[in-house]
């Protein structure tokens, strides 16, 4: 097990950020080495995923294709939506997806949930990380606060009223 050092770390860090400040008043950052660059970039932690200018856009693929068809066909227009767009600051690619799901407690709810996707395109896709919701609405504008998707427009508004007479396949959940 590896031991880390808190106050070398704090120091690193300090030493960073005061490099970084210095830097970026005098111009300097722009004569930095590509290794000094990535080591301050590590130093001073990842942007969040909506920070991160990902161009998301509506994808399905063999799966999603038919819950969209099926969500849409059963509950209506935009109940289930998937978008995937490229992070350029990571070089992955990212997908997000907004629709009925089945909670652990086998609750059906709206889930807003994220994922990268595999660089291997023939590898298997875990399900996304996300959270649960009463209301879709709820779960675009988390998606839209959270990841930076696009609100859909003319959303419904579509609650739980409307997933009680819905089968739910039981791999749809977060």
């Amino acid at each position: 097990m590896e031991k880390f050092n808190l106050k070398q770390i704090q120091s690193d860090v300090e030493v960073a950020r005061k490099k970084i400040e210095a830097s970026i008043f005098s111009g300097d950052i722009l004569k930095m080495s590509k290794e000094e660059y990535d080591n301050l970039c590590k130093q001073a932690g990842r942007k969040k995923i909506k920070d991160r200018g990902i161009n998301w856009k509506e994808k399905y693929h063999e799966k999603s294709i038919g819950l969209k068809k099926k969500f849409d066909k059963e509950i209506g227009p935009k109940a289930y939506m998937r978008f995937e767009g490229h992070d350029y600051t990571t070089n992955s690619d990212y997908f997000v997806v907004v629709g009925p799901a089945v909670t652990k407690d086998l609750k059906k709810r709206y889930f807003a949930g994220v994922k990268k996707l595999p660089d291997d395109p023939k590898a298997k896709i875990y399900a996304p990380s996300g959270e649960y919701f009463s209301t879709v609405v709820a779960a675009y504008s988390h998606a839209s606060d959270k990841w930076g998707i696009p609100f859909p427009k003319g959303v419904p508004e579509y609650n739980l009223s409307h997933l009680a007479n819905i089968d739910i396949p039981r791999h749809v959940k977060g």
